[in-house]
């Protein structure tokens, strides 16, 4: 196994572990409190954090695709 095999096999393990970590939902903590005054941007964003999590994946992958379209340009410039 190569470099750029375990670094992919740990990416991927990573994003998994980060979407099975969004999807399921928040278990409640014991004991269990309720919140007297919530502030408005929590209540805004509590329902969005997925739909931003997977924009941030979206922009990601960009990102490293660009990286690679370059690695690969540059790999073909060396050899003669």
């Amino acid at each position: 196994m190569n470099a750029k095999t375990a670094f992919a096999i740990m990416l991927g393990a990573l994003f998994l572990l980060l979407f099975i970590t969004v999807l399921v939902p928040d278990a409640p903590t014991w004991p269990v409190t309720i919140p007297t005054n919530t502030a408005a941007g929590i209540v805004m964003w509590k329902d969005r954090t997925f739909e931003v999590i997977l924009q941030g994946f979206i922009i990601l992958a960009g990102v490293f695709s660009i990286l690679l379209l370059l690695g690969s340009i540059k790999s073909r410039k060396g050899a003669p």
